[in-house]
């Protein structure tokens, strides 16, 4: 009888490619909201005042890359995957790839809505945004209690630290709803500052790794 093929790609691996595909693409779609259909004679003022599209493109291109670079993180400290985990990656998935919604619809409300539709739109994004932090605690506390999935059992630490930053977006979102009944363009920015605090956070994180290396 011929032996069984082995594995050329840990699972761990595969899960993360999947992943990969799955941003990229979310990340591509978002500039299918960037329009050019303007009209002649007046392209600087039509384009100065589509603004907020830009913006709402930004901050959405920074939050799928926070997504990005803190799962990349997460994944270098993982060395194989069950059921489980991958169902809980997929939710994960599932969040980001939503963003190119929020983005459609803040975008739609600029240049045809009113304030109510501005505040509507700025409550479905930030509703969105709730959510990536959740899945990634999701992620995270299973992590935690199936220690033989991680490459080592002190990665655990770096877990625990993790979980309680993303509790920083749990707080800042409804905030940042909140503050869309004041000014749609006021939770616009935050949305553009907020996953800057989680790109800059893996930089940190990159460094203390680093300097604990004897």
């Amino acid at each position: 009888m011929g032996q069984h093929p082995t594995r050329s790609v840990p699972e761990s691996t595969r899960v993360e490619a999947f992943s990969d595909g799955v941003l990229a693409i979310a990340v591509t779609l978002l500039v299918l909201d960037l329009h050019s259909d303007f009209e002649r004679g007046d392209f600087a003022n039509q384009l100065s005042a589509q603004w907020p599209t830009y913006a709402a493109y930004v901050a959405a291109f920074l939050n799928v890359s926070a997504i990005w670079i803190n799962h990349h993180d997460l994944f270098t400290r993982v060395r194989g995957v069950d059921a489980t985990l991958i169902t809980l990656n997929l939710f994960l998935l599932l969040v980001a790839s939503l963003f190119p919604w929020p983005t459609a619809v803040i975008s739609a409300s600029q240049r045809g809505g009113d304030r109510d539709d501005q505040i509507a739109a700025s409550l479905l994004y930030a509703g969105v945004g709730f959510l990536v932090p959740l899945t990634f605690i999701a992620v995270e506390t299973y992590l935690i209690h199936a220690v033989d999935l991680l490459t080592d059992p002190a990665q655990v630490d770096y877990l625990r630290t993790s979980r309680r930053r993303a509790m920083f977006s749990v707080v800042v979102y409804p905030i940042t709803a909140a503050l869309a009944f004041v000014s749609p363009y006021l939770s616009l920015t935050l949305f553009v500052v907020v996953p800057l605090f989680f790109i800059a956070a893996v930089f940190v994180q990159e460094r203390a790794d680093r300097n604990a290396i004897p």
